[in-house]
């Protein structure tokens, strides 16, 4: 029967061995992660530039026999007008609304033409 020591020392050895043989396992999943993460570096370069080539007058199709693929995340494209001048023209066409002192701005006649008088004007020609 072996001994306390001799067993331990088989369970050292057993152990060395499997972590020389995970090692090369290790250095290459971490080769692996660091080049995924340059990978992801460049989507957002490669999504520009495919966009820039469409808008130069290439076709999905053209790139593709060029090898180029679709990228999986297109840049957002941005609107003509910022967004914050819409909501400038919104809020001043609210206020200029809200500002008249009537919700009634023209009264029709009784014959169906709009008069252009406002329930201002008719107070003050009372």
């Amino acid at each position: 029967m072996p001994s306390a020591d001799e067993i331990l020392q088989r369970m050292r050895e057993l152990q060395e061995r499997r972590e020389a043989a995970a090692k090369p396992l290790v250095d290459i999943l971490a080769e692996r992660s660091r080049l995924l993460e340059q990978l992801a570096e460049l989507d957002e370069p490669y999504g520009k530039a495919y966009v820039a080539a469409e808008a130069a007058g290439w076709t999905a199709e053209d790139l593709a026999k060029l090898g180029a693929e679709e990228p999986t995340r297109r840049p957002r494209v941005r609107s003509r007008r910022p967004r914050s001048s819409a909501r400038k023209a919104d809020s001043q066409a609210t206020a200029a609304a809200s500002g008249s002192s009537s919700p009634a701005v023209a009264i029709p006649s009784q014959d169906g033409t709009a008069a252009a008088t406002t329930t201002a004007d008719s107070a003050a020609s009372v």
